[in-house]
């Protein structure tokens, strides 16, 4: 393993034995004028993105921020945003969910690494994955690619395949060579929760395992954490930001994924 991919690892995992919580919030500001609900107040959104990073931190490791909801902001912004965010001692993804050809790809790395992120999102299109985890890792920037998402359209990557496997799991096997810093595996009805094991027993174990919580679909959660435990990402968004006690509902989700810890380890040792 390289030591940039450890060190992202690492981090991450100091982090979490520091707080006790393996919450990431995902941090995507929505103006009132783009949807009628779970939106914010007014349109500051960075006097609104810097008042959720001080009020989740204390039960937070990780603050995601989706590209599709910074458009707008200025780097400089954006790096603001991030230095408070490793102030309050978390860290940092740009879900970005990068796919392009390689010179572009060490485009946005580099931009990755101005604006102060800590890691971003691989989107395996281009098939480019060992190229993009070496432009990664020379900008000491974590990599974590998308193996199979929630959208229903995503069952295509079950059911087709490449090198006679289904082509979820071909991802994993490239990600394996890549020495990739984690996967993103999504929550959704065609996912199921031996998904997660069979990504494990081609990726390895010395990665960062990230998936949604929505609503009561705890199943991929539960088998996440099961499988990776303290190296666990669980990712929640609007819940925790839109609502009316942050703080408190950061602290709810905290507890709920700390006892699903709990739970699993518990079968685990069974």
């Amino acid at each position: 393993m390289v030591s940039s991919q450890n060190s992202f690892l690492q981090k991450y995992q100091k982090i979490v034995s520091h707080k006790n919580s393996i919450l990431c919030v995902g941090l995507d500001p929505v103006l009132p004028s783009q949807r009628s609900k779970y939106t914010m107040k007014d349109d500051d959104r960075l006097d609104f993105m810097r008042t959720m990073i001080k009020d989740v931190a204390p039960h937070t490791s990780v603050i995601k921020m989706n590209r599709q909801f910074l458009i707008g902001l200025t780097a400089d912004e954006i790096k603001s945003l991030n230095i408070l965010i490793h102030q309050n001692e978390m860290l940092s993804i740009i879900d970005h969910k990068l796919s392009d050809i390689d010179s572009s790809n060490e485009s946005a790395i580099f931009w990755f690494k101005e604006e102060g992120f800590d890691a971003f999102t691989f989107s395996p299109f281009g098939a480019n994955i060992e190229k993009a985890s070496l432009l990664a890792h020379q900008k000491d920037l974590g990599i974590i690619v998308l193996t199979l998402l929630s959208n229903p359209e995503a069952i295509f990557y079950k059911i087709a395949q490449l090198e006679e496997k289904p082509i979820y799991l071909y991802i994993a096997d490239r990600c394996k060579r890549a020495q990739v810093d984690g996967f993103w595996i999504g929550n959704a009805e065609h996912i199921d929760s031996k998904d997660v094991g069979r990504i494990r027993e081609r990726i390895g174990d010395n990665v960062v395992a990230m998936t949604p919580l929505y609503g009561k679909q705890h199943l991929i959660v539960k088998s996440t954490i099961f499988h990776y435990d303290g190296k666990s990402l669980i990712t929640v968004g609007g819940p925790i930001i839109y609502s009316d006690d942050s703080v408190q509902k950061a602290e709810e989700y905290k507890l709920l994924l700390n006892g699903f810890r709990e739970e699993m380890s518990q079968r685990r040792s069974k």
